[in-house]
């Protein structure tokens, strides 16, 4: 079995800062004391680097978390339901949770309840960034292939999705190599008109 941790976002970290670095750092500028590195509107490559480095780190963390989730649920009972996690402004990792009643809604409707949830707690600069994990399908040679779609974004300007191969086999899951994809601003930004 392949460890979760080669699922790393390092080798396909797709950055989509709104209307590039400049601007991300220039909607910060009326918030930030004159010392702060972002008080003058620009990024340097040097601060961008720390930038995309602060978001690989915590969206890796929570990638972990999801995978070691997913992974531990298949195995237990052959499937797993869509969930999320969120690293809150202090760097803790939380995980959505439904209240009773949402915890038996379909699938789609639970993906949807996460997405409002999250994106209001993002607009209230209540988290950092945030992950999805859900089951999916892609068709390859006219089979089926078992997937984990993996949507992230960080407030930093990062956003994309991940489809991870999955097989379970004797009573073990195994990954596959992830398939990346650029996603737009659904949690943290809006689109651009």
């Amino acid at each position: 079995m392949t460890g979760f941790k080669t699922y790393t976002l390092a080798a396909s970290l797709m950055l989509s800062i709104v209307a590039g670095p400049t601007a991300l750092a220039q909607s910060q500028t009326n918030q930030l004391s004159e010392d702060h590195v972002l008080a003058d509107g620009e990024l340097t490559n040097e601060e961008l680097a720390i930038v995309l480095l602060t978001a690989e780190k915590d969206l890796n963390s929570l990638l972990d978390k999801a995978i070691a989730s997913v992974e531990s649920d298949v195995e237990a009972a052959g499937v797993f339901r869509p969930r999320a996690w969120m690293i809150m402004k202090d760097k803790e990792i939380k995980e959505v949770i439904f209240a009773d009643e949402a915890s038996q809604a379909p699938p789609e409707m639970k993906l949807h309840m996460i997405r409002v949830s999250l994106k209001s707690l993002a607009r209230h600069d209540g988290i950092d960034s945030a992950l999805i994990v859900y089951p999916g399908t892609i068709q390859k040679d006219d089979e089926s292939q078992r997937v984990v779609v993996v949507e992230h974004e960080h407030r930093l300007g990062v956003s994309g999705t991940k489809l991870i191969p999955m097989e379970l086999s004797g009573g073990k899951v195994a990954f596959g190599g992830a398939l990346s994809q650029k996603k737009p601003f659904q949690i943290f930004y809006d689109k651009k008109q």
